[in-house]
């Protein structure tokens, strides 16, 4: 077990940056493509090659160098048109996780489905075949939103069709949408909930109405869009399900004593975790007959702050203010028991796993985080790491490599595993105020943080392992949160300088800014889309924004949704929707009050003719 006293950082081997491409000059066009056809002996040691083998080579390429190919030799051009190599090649800039997201996605629909999404920015009956041909191909996913994705670039501004407007008691969390965008849920008052689902032509129908005795926390999907789990201010988690017959009804109540502090289902979807204030987490389990059972009870000496799973399911971890955190494990009888205990001299704040499940780290008042590693089936303490300030924020890398914490003095560490095991700090991000957001790019290569200080800053790892500044952005006020795209390639901070900022990053390593999404009033959210090259904001001053990334790499804004009154939510769906929120206040008859008229509005994007 190492200590990390937060030190000089050290440095490990790590991927090397983007590189610029070389400069080529097209002399004609094959295919809507620039080509220069040069000398055939400049390839013939490719070209000789059995196809099978070229295409084997192919893979190995980033995007940047496969379209480098496609422009310098038409027989290239074509073979990896054909074989659609540029997809997968674009396809691998995702996690795994992220990969399995779009696979999820895609199999979801039906060919008709597919079909419909794709004419929805392409007249050419021609390409939508051409791509439907393709749908046994395993590597259909990347082939589908590599189209889809090129299709809605080309789109110089979208279309807006209004599918849905739906009743909603006007919360940031008062409409939720499922993975796959099939369904939606509606909080319409303190006790009511609506469950719609989208029906074959898209528009949207009422499935189910949920009454309950008090009003709702929190309500959320799970990832094969069949459950609903909601947590209720009366001590209750209820599980609805989706039945044969496409309604929705209760399938069982999870009671507690005290307030339910979260609530969530496992990766697999068969498995529930609650826990709450009256010192229990408890792991509720599908049966074969599709009915909900209790499985283990998690008991502590104190309020259990959050419990959550590992990205296999198989284990649960519980953080408390008793001090301690508990990692349960799944039998293979189907019970759960106890692995270990991890404790701390003051109350755990938070608690999570890694990517890979193999370590969790604790985050305590005794401005301590612990990490614990999974070694020949047992867990062990790997390293504490010690600050003099308290800790409000850790993550790890999605690669398991790096932690980032951050403390009340501003500072953002970022503490890397090296060959021996132990942990080190490779570099500290210093802010002038509180940072309010500091997170891994997907790729692990990169970290963004945002502060009050009006910054937002961009660290990336080179070649010799080593954390350096990259980019600085900068707002006239505070800069509320800040994210990556999935690819990694992008960036957008939002600040209450009513402005968000989108910054790509360039072949050289270096980040450049792309666009600026400008308001009139605060920004409540701006999110990415799943394949990264849309962002939508939502803003007080009653519109969200759409910006797209056009064929040449530039952002422009390419519709807006207009609302009387507030927007305090907009997001997209994983299949392409636009889900917002608003809320309009206007005067009663008499002037003495005002009628607050609240919905949740689903948007169908598609290309404007």
């Amino acid at each position: 077990m190492d200590r990390i006293d937060n030190k000089s950082p050290g440095s490990t081997p790590t991927s090397s940056t983007l590189e610029q491409p070389p400069s080529i000059t097209p002399m004609g066009t094959i295919m809507g493509k620039d080509v220069i056809v040069r000398d055939k002996n400049e390839f013939s040691l490719l070209l000789d090659l059995p196809e099978h083998m070229q295409s084997k080579i192919f893979t190995y390429l980033q995007a940047r160098d496969i379209a480098h190919l496609t422009r310098t030799n038409s027989s290239i051009n074509n073979r990896l048109k054909n074989d659609a190599t540029m997809a997968r090649a674009w396809y691998r800039r995702f996690a795994s996780s992220h990969q399995a997201l779009l696979k999820t996605i895609v199999t979801a629909k039906d060919k008709d489905e597919l079909r419909k999404w794709l004419r929805r920015f392409t007249k050419d009956e021609a390409l939508v075949k051409s791509i439907m041909d393709r749908q046994a191909s395993i590597h259909f996913p990347a082939l589908f939103f590599f189209s889809l994705t090129n299709l809605m670039s080309q789109c110089k501004t979208f279309k807006l069709e209004t599918k849905a407007s739906l009743p909603c008691n006007g919360g940031m969390n008062s409409a939720v949408i499922s993975s796959d965008g099939r369904h939606v849920v509606t909080h319409t008052d303190d006790t009511w909930m609506k469950i719609f689902s989208q029906k074959g032509d898209g528009l949207w129908q009422p499935k189910g109405t949920i009454f309950h005795d008090d009003f709702v926390i929190s309500s959320i999907f799970s990832a094969n869009g069949r459950y609903l789990l909601t947590v209720y201010n009366d001590y209750k988690a209820i599980i609805s399900g989706k039945n044969d017959d496409g309604l929705w009804e209760e399938k069982t109540t999870i009671n507690h004593h005290r307030f339910v502090n979260s609530a969530f289902f496992s990766a697999d979807d068969r498995y529930v975790v609650t826990a709450s204030c009256d010192k229990k987490a408890k792991i509720y389990g599908q049966k074969d007959d599709g009915s909900w059972e209790e499985k283990a009870v998690i008991h502590h000496d104190s309020w259990v702050n959050s419990a959550t799973f590992s990205a296999d399911s198989r284990y649960v971890l519980t953080a408390s203010e008793d001090g301690k955190a508990k990692i349960y494990g799944l039998r293979d009888d189907g019970s759960w028991a106890e692995e270990v205990i991890i404790s701390h001299d003051d109350q755990v704040d938070s608690a999570n796993f890694s990517a890979s499940g193999r370590y969790v780290f604790t985050r305590a008042g005794d401005k301590k985080v612990k990490i614990y590693g999974l070694d020949d089936g047992l867990w062990e303490e790997k390293a504490t790491i010690f600050h003099n300030s308290r800790f409000y924020s850790a993550a790890f890398s999605a690669n398991d490599g790096y932690i980032l914490t951050a403390s009340h003095d501003h500072k953002v560490r970022i503490h890397g595993l090296t060959d021996n095991g132990s942990w080190e700090v490779k570099a500290t991000i210093s802010h002038k105020k509180w940072v309010n957001s500091a997170t891994f790019s997907p790729d692990s290569r990169h970290v963004l943080t945002g502060s009050l200080d009006g910054k937002a800053k961009i660290y990336g790892q080179k070649d010799n392992g080593s954390w350096e500044e990259e980019a600085i952005i900068s707002h006239e006020h505070w800069v509320l949160s800040a994210s990556f795209s999935a690819d990694s390639r992008h960036v957008i901070t939002c600040s209450e300088d009513h402005t968000v900022k989108i910054y790509g990053l360039k072949y050289d390593g270096t980040w450049q800014e792309k666009a600026i999404i400008s308001h009139g009033d605060s920004i409540r959210s701006a999110t990415f889309s799943v394949d990264g090259r849309h962002v939508v904001t939502a803003s007080f001053d009653g519109k969200a924004k759409i910006y797209g990334q056009n064929c040449d790499g530039s952002w422009v804004e390419k519709a807006t949704l207009s609302y009387q009154g507030t927007v305090l939510l907009s997001t997209f769906s994983n299949d392409g929707l636009v889900l917002t929120i608003d809320r309009t206040a206007t005067p009663s008859a008499n002037a003495l009050a005002y009628i607050h008229d609240r919905a949740a509005n689903i948007t169908e994007l598609s290309m404007n003719e």
